[in-house]
Protein backbone atom coordinates (compact mmCIF):
# COMPACT_ATOMS: atom_id res chain seq x y z
CA UNK A 1 0.00 0.00 0.00
CA UNK A 2 1.44 3.61 -0.86
CA UNK A 3 2.62 5.44 2.15
CA UNK A 4 -0.35 8.16 3.59
CA UNK A 5 2.13 11.90 3.26
CA UNK A 6 1.35 15.42 4.76
CA UNK A 7 1.73 17.46 1.42
CA UNK A 8 -2.04 18.34 1.62
CA UNK A 9 -4.29 19.34 -0.76
CA UNK A 10 -1.69 20.67 -3.36
CA UNK A 11 0.06 17.83 -4.14
CA UNK A 12 -1.89 16.62 -7.08
CA UNK A 13 -1.14 18.74 -10.28
CA UNK A 14 -2.55 21.60 -10.65
CA UNK A 15 -4.13 22.82 -6.95
CA UNK A 16 -3.18 25.78 -5.53
CA UNK A 17 -4.38 27.31 -2.29
CA UNK A 18 -4.04 30.20 0.17
CA UNK A 19 -5.16 31.42 3.37
CA UNK A 20 -5.19 35.07 4.91
CA UNK A 21 -6.49 36.70 8.22
CA UNK A 22 -9.68 38.71 7.64
CA UNK A 23 -10.57 39.92 10.71
CA UNK A 24 -13.36 36.78 11.45
CA UNK A 25 -11.52 35.70 13.94
CA UNK A 26 -11.09 37.75 17.69
CA UNK A 27 -7.84 35.80 17.99
CA UNK A 28 -6.05 37.39 14.83
CA UNK A 29 -5.47 33.95 13.46
CA UNK A 30 -5.97 33.03 9.80
CA UNK A 31 -9.47 32.84 8.89
CA UNK A 32 -10.69 32.84 5.49
CA UNK A 33 -8.84 30.12 2.49
CA UNK A 34 -9.50 29.39 -0.98
CA UNK A 35 -8.59 26.13 -3.12
CA UNK A 36 -8.02 26.86 -7.18
CA UNK A 37 -7.85 24.91 -10.21
CA UNK A 38 -7.11 26.05 -13.29
CA UNK A 39 -8.65 23.29 -14.93
CA UNK A 40 -12.06 22.93 -14.04
CA UNK A 41 -12.53 20.12 -11.88
CA UNK A 42 -15.57 17.41 -11.73
CA UNK A 43 -17.05 17.73 -7.97
CA UNK A 44 -18.53 15.00 -5.64
CA UNK A 45 -19.78 16.26 -2.54
CA UNK A 46 -21.82 14.95 0.75
CA UNK A 47 -23.32 17.68 3.23
CA UNK A 48 -24.78 17.27 7.14
CA UNK A 49 -28.23 15.32 7.36
CA UNK A 50 -29.07 17.88 10.26
CA UNK A 51 -32.29 19.42 9.56
CA UNK A 52 -30.69 22.74 10.06
CA UNK A 53 -28.53 22.97 6.95
CA UNK A 54 -26.10 26.51 6.98
CA UNK A 55 -26.00 28.92 4.17
CA UNK A 56 -23.11 27.60 3.01
CA UNK A 57 -24.33 24.00 2.05
CA UNK A 58 -27.67 25.34 1.19
CA UNK A 59 -25.67 27.31 -1.86
CA UNK A 60 -23.15 24.46 -2.81
CA UNK A 61 -26.02 22.14 -2.78
CA UNK A 62 -28.00 24.58 -5.23
CA UNK A 63 -24.45 25.12 -7.28
CA UNK A 64 -24.46 21.37 -7.98
CA UNK A 65 -27.53 20.49 -8.68
CA UNK A 66 -26.92 22.69 -12.00
CA UNK A 67 -23.04 21.87 -12.47
CA UNK A 68 -20.36 19.16 -11.35
CA UNK A 69 -17.51 21.13 -12.30
CA UNK A 70 -16.42 24.13 -10.52
CA UNK A 71 -12.73 25.90 -10.23
CA UNK A 72 -12.54 26.70 -6.60
CA UNK A 73 -13.89 26.48 -2.96
CA UNK A 74 -13.36 29.51 -0.65
CA UNK A 75 -13.71 28.69 2.97
CA UNK A 76 -14.17 31.00 5.84
CA UNK A 77 -13.80 29.80 9.76
CA UNK A 78 -14.91 31.79 13.00
CA UNK A 79 -18.31 32.01 11.43
CA UNK A 80 -20.92 29.33 10.83
CA UNK A 81 -23.16 31.48 8.61
CA UNK A 82 -26.07 29.15 9.66
CA UNK A 83 -29.30 30.14 11.26
CA UNK A 84 -28.57 33.66 9.40
CA UNK A 85 -31.82 33.21 7.44
CA UNK A 86 -32.20 35.20 3.84
CA UNK A 87 -28.98 37.98 4.68
CA UNK A 88 -26.37 34.28 5.47
CA UNK A 89 -27.97 33.05 2.41
CA UNK A 90 -26.62 36.15 0.36
CA UNK A 91 -23.60 36.44 2.29
CA UNK A 92 -22.96 32.83 0.57
CA UNK A 93 -23.67 33.84 -2.59
CA UNK A 94 -21.22 36.99 -2.22
CA UNK A 95 -18.61 34.78 -1.36
CA UNK A 96 -18.43 32.85 -4.57
CA UNK A 97 -19.15 35.71 -6.29
CA UNK A 98 -16.46 37.82 -5.20
CA UNK A 99 -13.92 35.07 -6.06
CA UNK A 100 -15.71 34.45 -9.32
CA UNK A 101 -14.70 38.18 -10.16
CA UNK A 102 -11.45 38.38 -9.03
CA UNK A 103 -10.27 35.17 -11.06
CA UNK A 104 -12.43 35.97 -13.98
CA UNK A 105 -14.16 32.61 -14.04
CA UNK A 106 -17.96 32.21 -15.13
CA UNK A 107 -21.09 32.28 -12.55
CA UNK A 108 -21.32 29.15 -10.56
CA UNK A 109 -17.81 28.12 -10.42
CA UNK A 110 -17.47 28.72 -6.88
CA UNK A 111 -18.51 27.07 -3.92
CA UNK A 112 -18.13 28.39 -0.45
CA UNK A 113 -17.79 26.48 2.66
CA UNK A 114 -17.67 28.06 6.43
CA UNK A 115 -17.01 26.97 10.13
CA UNK A 116 -17.39 28.34 13.79
CA UNK A 117 -20.33 29.92 15.93
CA UNK A 118 -23.70 29.59 14.84
CA UNK A 119 -26.56 32.22 14.59
CA UNK A 120 -24.02 35.21 14.16
CA UNK A 121 -24.36 37.26 11.39
CA UNK A 122 -20.86 37.04 8.88
CA UNK A 123 -18.70 39.72 8.83
CA UNK A 124 -19.26 39.81 4.81
CA UNK A 125 -17.17 43.23 4.32
CA UNK A 126 -13.96 42.13 5.71
CA UNK A 127 -14.46 39.24 3.31
CA UNK A 128 -14.48 41.18 0.65
CA UNK A 129 -11.41 43.45 1.57
CA UNK A 130 -9.41 39.92 2.09
CA UNK A 131 -10.56 38.53 -1.44
CA UNK A 132 -7.73 40.70 -3.57
CA UNK A 133 -4.94 39.17 -1.34
CA UNK A 134 -6.81 35.77 -0.56
CA UNK A 135 -5.94 35.39 -4.41
CA UNK A 136 -2.69 36.99 -5.20
CA UNK A 137 -1.57 34.55 -1.98
CA UNK A 138 -2.87 31.14 -4.28
CA UNK A 139 0.28 28.86 -4.18
CA UNK A 140 1.25 25.16 -5.38
CA UNK A 141 2.98 25.47 -1.92
CA UNK A 142 0.58 26.85 0.70
CA UNK A 143 -1.53 23.28 1.47
CA UNK A 144 -0.56 23.64 5.29
CA UNK A 145 -1.79 27.42 4.95
CA UNK A 146 -5.04 26.27 3.73
CA UNK A 147 -5.62 23.73 6.58
CA UNK A 148 -4.71 26.30 9.15
CA UNK A 149 -7.24 28.81 8.03
CA UNK A 150 -10.41 26.30 7.62
CA UNK A 151 -9.40 25.38 11.83
CA UNK A 152 -11.27 26.47 14.89
CA UNK A 153 -11.21 25.12 17.96
CA UNK A 154 -8.70 22.27 16.30
CA UNK A 155 -5.33 21.86 18.00
CA UNK A 156 -3.43 21.01 15.11
CA UNK A 157 -3.98 21.23 11.48
CA UNK A 158 -4.82 18.03 9.64
CA UNK A 159 -3.62 17.02 6.14
CA UNK A 160 -2.29 14.36 4.02
CA UNK A 161 -1.82 13.01 0.71
CA UNK A 162 -0.90 9.85 -1.54
CA UNK A 163 0.56 9.03 -4.42
CA UNK A 164 -0.46 5.85 -6.60
CA UNK A 165 1.87 4.42 -9.71
CA UNK A 166 -0.14 3.15 -12.57
CA UNK A 167 0.82 2.02 -15.55
CA UNK A 168 -0.13 5.81 -17.47
CA UNK A 169 1.82 7.32 -14.94
CA UNK A 170 1.52 8.55 -11.34
CA UNK A 171 -1.62 9.84 -9.59
CA UNK A 172 -1.70 12.27 -6.76
CA UNK A 173 -4.61 12.82 -3.93
CA UNK A 174 -4.75 15.02 -0.96
CA UNK A 175 -6.35 16.37 1.53
CA UNK A 176 -7.26 18.88 4.52
CA UNK A 177 -9.85 18.61 7.22
CA UNK A 178 -11.14 20.43 9.99
CA UNK A 179 -13.30 19.40 12.98
CA UNK A 180 -12.57 18.75 16.82
CA UNK A 181 -15.95 18.93 18.48
CA UNK A 182 -19.86 18.27 17.44
CA UNK A 183 -18.28 15.79 15.21
CA UNK A 184 -20.84 12.95 14.54
CA UNK A 185 -21.05 12.99 10.76
CA UNK A 186 -24.01 11.62 8.86
CA UNK A 187 -23.11 12.46 5.66
CA UNK A 188 -18.69 17.49 12.41
CA UNK A 189 -18.12 21.12 12.80
CA UNK A 190 -17.03 19.15 10.25
CA UNK A 191 -15.33 20.29 6.54
CA UNK A 192 -13.02 17.89 4.55
CA UNK A 193 -11.93 18.76 1.03
CA UNK A 194 -9.89 16.13 -0.76
CA UNK A 195 -8.03 16.52 -4.19
CA UNK A 196 -7.00 14.35 -7.01
CA UNK A 197 -4.99 14.96 -10.61
CA UNK A 198 -6.59 11.93 -11.76
CA UNK A 199 -9.84 12.09 -13.77
CA UNK A 200 -13.05 10.72 -12.69
CA UNK A 201 -16.47 10.04 -13.90
CA UNK A 202 -19.83 10.86 -13.20
CA UNK A 203 -20.82 7.52 -11.65
CA UNK A 204 -17.94 7.96 -8.97
CA UNK A 205 -19.94 8.99 -6.98
CA UNK A 206 -21.40 5.48 -5.52
CA UNK A 207 -17.72 4.85 -4.29
CA UNK A 208 -17.49 8.30 -3.04
CA UNK A 209 -20.26 7.57 -0.94
CA UNK A 210 -19.11 4.13 -0.50
CA UNK A 211 -15.75 5.27 1.02
CA UNK A 212 -17.48 8.49 3.32
CA UNK A 213 -19.36 5.78 5.21
CA UNK A 214 -15.98 3.56 5.82
CA UNK A 215 -14.23 7.29 6.78
CA UNK A 216 -16.19 10.19 7.93
CA UNK A 217 -18.93 8.61 8.82
CA UNK A 218 -17.68 5.91 11.07
CA UNK A 219 -16.05 8.37 13.44
CA UNK A 220 -17.59 10.01 16.22
CA UNK A 221 -16.17 12.90 19.09
CA UNK A 222 -19.61 13.69 20.92
CA UNK A 223 -22.58 12.30 18.86
CA UNK A 224 -23.49 15.65 17.33
CA UNK A 225 -23.97 16.17 13.96
CA UNK A 226 -23.20 19.96 13.12
CA UNK A 227 -25.23 22.51 10.91
CA UNK A 228 -22.15 22.91 8.39
CA UNK A 229 -20.85 19.12 7.43
CA UNK A 230 -19.40 18.88 4.16
CA UNK A 231 -16.65 16.57 2.24
CA UNK A 232 -15.84 17.53 -0.79
CA UNK A 233 -13.90 15.62 -3.55
CA UNK A 234 -12.23 17.43 -6.74
CA UNK A 235 -10.94 15.29 -9.58
CA UNK A 236 -9.35 17.97 -12.21
CA UNK A 237 -7.80 15.25 -14.55
CA UNK A 238 -4.45 17.52 -14.50
CA UNK A 239 -2.52 14.14 -14.83
CA UNK A 240 -3.94 13.41 -17.62
CA UNK A 241 -4.63 10.06 -16.78
CA UNK A 242 -8.74 8.90 -16.34
CA UNK A 243 -9.81 6.24 -14.31
CA UNK A 244 -11.03 4.41 -17.13
CA UNK A 245 -7.99 4.51 -18.62
CA UNK A 246 -6.73 2.09 -16.08
CA UNK A 247 -7.02 -1.78 -15.50
CA UNK A 248 -9.59 -2.86 -13.15
CA UNK A 249 -7.02 -4.27 -10.99
CA UNK A 250 -5.71 -0.73 -11.10
CA UNK A 251 -8.95 1.20 -10.46
CA UNK A 252 -9.25 -0.86 -7.37
CA UNK A 253 -5.91 0.74 -5.97
CA UNK A 254 -7.14 3.66 -6.69
CA UNK A 255 -10.35 3.31 -4.40
CA UNK A 256 -8.18 1.65 -1.84
CA UNK A 257 -5.52 4.64 -1.33
CA UNK A 258 -7.90 7.46 -1.71
CA UNK A 259 -10.05 5.28 1.14
CA UNK A 260 -6.83 5.13 3.30
CA UNK A 261 -6.21 8.75 2.79
CA UNK A 262 -9.92 9.81 4.20
CA UNK A 263 -9.87 7.63 6.92
CA UNK A 264 -6.49 9.02 7.78
CA UNK A 265 -7.94 12.35 7.87
CA UNK A 266 -10.89 11.38 9.87
CA UNK A 267 -8.97 9.25 12.63
CA UNK A 268 -7.11 12.72 12.76
CA UNK A 269 -10.19 14.37 13.64
CA UNK A 270 -10.72 11.73 16.26
CA UNK A 271 -7.40 12.24 17.95
CA UNK A 272 -7.76 16.00 17.85
CA UNK A 273 -11.44 15.56 19.65
CA UNK A 274 -11.64 18.52 21.88
CA UNK A 275 -10.05 17.78 25.33
CA UNK A 276 -9.15 13.91 23.93
CA UNK A 277 -6.69 11.55 25.53
CA UNK A 278 -7.59 8.40 23.98
CA UNK A 279 -9.11 6.87 20.10
CA UNK A 280 -10.54 4.08 20.17
CA UNK A 281 -11.90 1.38 17.68
CA UNK A 282 -15.07 -0.08 18.46
CA UNK A 283 -15.32 -3.03 16.46
CA UNK A 284 -19.34 -4.42 16.51
CA UNK A 285 -18.64 -8.05 14.51
CA UNK A 286 -20.99 -11.47 13.58
CA UNK A 287 -23.93 -9.29 12.96
CA UNK A 288 -26.47 -9.90 10.70
CA UNK A 289 -26.09 -6.86 8.57
CA UNK A 290 -23.42 -3.90 8.15
CA UNK A 291 -26.12 -1.69 8.95
CA UNK A 292 -26.86 -3.87 12.23
CA UNK A 293 -23.22 -3.62 13.10
CA UNK A 294 -23.05 0.16 12.13
CA UNK A 295 -26.23 0.98 14.66
CA UNK A 296 -24.75 -1.04 17.18
CA UNK A 297 -21.43 0.48 17.07
CA UNK A 298 -22.50 3.94 16.89
CA UNK A 299 -24.58 3.08 20.35
CA UNK A 300 -20.93 2.08 21.82
CA UNK A 301 -19.15 4.98 20.50
CA UNK A 302 -21.33 8.23 21.29
CA UNK A 303 -22.47 6.79 24.76
CA UNK A 304 -21.36 9.40 27.52
CA UNK A 305 -21.15 6.45 30.31
CA UNK A 306 -18.21 4.31 28.09
CA UNK A 307 -16.56 7.85 27.11
CA UNK A 308 -16.38 8.90 30.50
CA UNK A 309 -14.75 5.65 31.28
CA UNK A 310 -12.42 5.72 28.53
CA UNK A 311 -11.16 9.06 29.92
CA UNK A 312 -11.01 7.08 33.57
CA UNK A 313 -9.00 4.18 32.05
CA UNK A 314 -11.79 2.07 33.69
CA UNK A 315 -12.86 -1.04 32.13
CA UNK A 316 -16.54 -1.22 33.07
CA UNK A 317 -17.59 -3.61 30.05
CA UNK A 318 -20.58 -3.91 31.17
CA UNK A 319 -21.27 0.08 30.11
CA UNK A 320 -20.06 -1.49 26.53
CA UNK A 321 -22.56 -4.09 26.69
CA UNK A 322 -25.71 -2.43 28.10
CA UNK A 323 -24.81 0.53 25.32
CA UNK A 324 -25.18 -2.44 22.19
CA UNK A 325 -28.56 -3.43 24.44
CA UNK A 326 -29.87 -0.02 23.84
CA UNK A 327 -29.30 0.32 20.18
CA UNK A 328 -32.37 -1.22 19.18
CA UNK A 329 -30.95 -3.76 16.93
CA UNK A 330 -32.53 -7.16 18.29
CA UNK A 331 -29.11 -9.80 19.31
CA UNK A 332 -29.03 -12.91 21.72
CA UNK A 333 -27.05 -11.53 24.72
CA UNK A 334 -26.34 -15.01 25.44
CA UNK A 335 -24.48 -15.35 22.44
CA UNK A 336 -22.18 -12.26 22.76
CA UNK A 337 -18.27 -12.26 23.46
CA UNK A 338 -16.31 -9.11 24.30
CA UNK A 339 -12.41 -8.53 23.19
CA UNK A 340 -10.14 -5.23 24.96
CA UNK A 341 -7.73 -6.08 22.39
CA UNK A 342 -6.23 -9.75 22.44
CA UNK A 343 -8.10 -10.45 25.84
CA UNK A 344 -11.24 -11.84 25.79
CA UNK A 345 -13.57 -10.52 29.14
CA UNK A 346 -16.82 -12.16 27.96
CA UNK A 347 -17.58 -15.63 26.42
CA UNK A 348 -21.67 -16.74 25.16
CA UNK A 349 -22.79 -13.24 27.41
CA UNK A 350 -21.22 -14.54 30.49
CA UNK A 351 -17.54 -12.68 32.10
CA UNK A 352 -13.94 -14.73 31.91
CA UNK A 353 -12.93 -13.30 35.21
CA UNK A 354 -9.89 -11.67 33.90
CA UNK A 355 -8.42 -9.22 36.71
CA UNK A 356 -9.26 -5.88 36.32
CA UNK A 357 -5.47 -4.67 36.62
CA UNK A 358 -4.70 -6.47 33.14
CA UNK A 359 -7.60 -4.66 31.72
CA UNK A 360 -6.67 -1.52 33.26
CA UNK A 361 -3.31 -1.49 31.40
CA UNK A 362 -4.88 -1.54 28.05
CA UNK A 363 -7.31 1.05 28.81
CA UNK A 364 -3.86 3.55 29.48
CA UNK A 365 -3.07 3.39 26.02
CA UNK A 366 -3.34 5.93 24.02
CA UNK A 367 -4.65 3.99 21.15
CA UNK A 368 -6.75 0.53 21.59
CA UNK A 369 -9.52 -1.73 20.04
CA UNK A 370 -12.71 -3.02 21.83
CA UNK A 371 -14.19 -5.90 20.02
CA UNK A 372 -17.75 -7.00 20.62
CA UNK A 373 -19.41 -10.24 18.64
CA UNK A 374 -22.59 -10.64 18.11
CA UNK A 375 -22.24 -14.62 16.70
CA UNK A 376 -25.12 -13.41 14.58
CA UNK A 377 -24.27 -13.63 11.22
CA UNK A 378 -20.75 -12.35 8.83
CA UNK A 379 -21.19 -8.99 9.27
CA UNK A 380 -18.89 -6.14 10.44
CA UNK A 381 -18.61 -2.27 11.07
CA UNK A 382 -15.92 -0.33 12.97
CA UNK A 383 -16.51 3.68 14.49
CA UNK A 384 -13.77 5.33 15.47
CA UNK A 385 -14.18 6.96 19.03
CA UNK A 386 -12.30 8.82 21.70
CA UNK A 387 -12.90 9.55 25.03
CA UNK A 388 -15.11 12.88 26.87
CA UNK A 389 -12.43 14.47 29.15
CA UNK A 390 -12.80 17.43 31.64
CA UNK A 391 -11.33 19.49 29.11
CA UNK A 392 -13.94 18.92 26.67
CA UNK A 393 -17.35 20.33 28.87
CA UNK A 394 -14.60 23.26 29.46
CA UNK A 395 -14.19 23.65 25.87
CA UNK A 396 -17.56 24.01 24.80
CA UNK A 397 -18.97 25.45 28.22
CA UNK A 398 -16.88 28.50 27.05
CA UNK A 399 -17.12 28.16 22.96
CA UNK A 400 -18.46 31.68 22.59
CA UNK A 401 -17.45 33.43 25.58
Amino acid sequence: MAKIMNNGVCFPKGFLAAGVKAGIKASGNLDLALLYTKEKARCFATFTKNQVQAAPVLYDKAVLAKTKFVNAIIVNSGNANACTGKPGDEDAARMAQYIEKELGLGKLSVLVGSTGVIGRKLPIEKIKAAIPALVKDLSGKNSKVFAKAICTTDTVIKTGSIALKTAKGEVRFGGACKGSGMIHPNMATMLAYITTDLELPANFSADFKALIDESFNAITVDGDTSTNDTCILLANGASGISLSDLSKAEQAKVRNVLFELMKNLALQIVKDGEGATKKVEIEVCGAKSKIEAMRIAKSIATSNLVKCALFGEDPNWGRIVSSAGASGVAFQPAKLSLHFEDIQVMEKGMPMGISANALRKIFKKKDYKISLNLHAGKSRASVFTCDLSYDYVKINAEYTT
